[in-house]
């Protein structure tokens, strides 16, 4: 069964060690990277997608305030990866379906955000699977899908 682990101190080894596709790698950015931030900077929230016992996945949730390059304050999963090895066996969606209601849980916000690579259309159609629709905007060059909560 899928289910959600915060990344610390018995886990991130494990996690820097998930991979992509190497031709998913200009999609996501390395887990090494993420935990990085996840670490340093304010407002993330780092878990590990397991199958039972294995992690099969990485997910991070991240909070912005208003900027240049987006002008609303919002919560954005700002990572989303399945290890090579698991994916096509709907470990994706079923991960996506529990940060949603973790995230329902813990922030009574009401929207949640998440972006693709423009072209990454496996990634926009399991993001538009799990209740996401896009906005029409983009950030950072990646197009932009909101999800409404609550």
């Amino acid at each position: 069964m899928i289910h959600l682990t915060e990344i610390n101190q018995k886990n991130y080894k494990v996690c820097a060690k998930l991979h992509v596709e190497k031709t998913q790698e200009n999609f996501v950015a390395p887990n090494w990277y993420s935990l990085l931030e996840a670490k340093f900077e304010e407002d993330r929230k780092a878990f590990g997608i397991y199958e039972e016992e294995e992690m099969v996945g990485f997910l991070m949730f991240s909070y912005y305030p208003a900027d240049e390059s987006y002008p609303k304050d919002s919560w954005w999963i700002e990572r989303f990866m399945i290890d090579s090895r698991f994916q096509n066996k709907g470990f994706g969606k079923k991960g996506l379906q529990k940060a949603l209601e973790w995230f329902d849980k813990e922030y009574k916000e009401t929207e949640l955000r998440i972006s693709a690579v423009e072209g990454n259309t496996i990634a926009q159609n399991l993001y538009e699977q799990v209740g996401f629709v896009m906005t029409g905007e983009k950030v950072d060059g990646e197009i932009v899908l909101l999800k409404s909560v609550n």
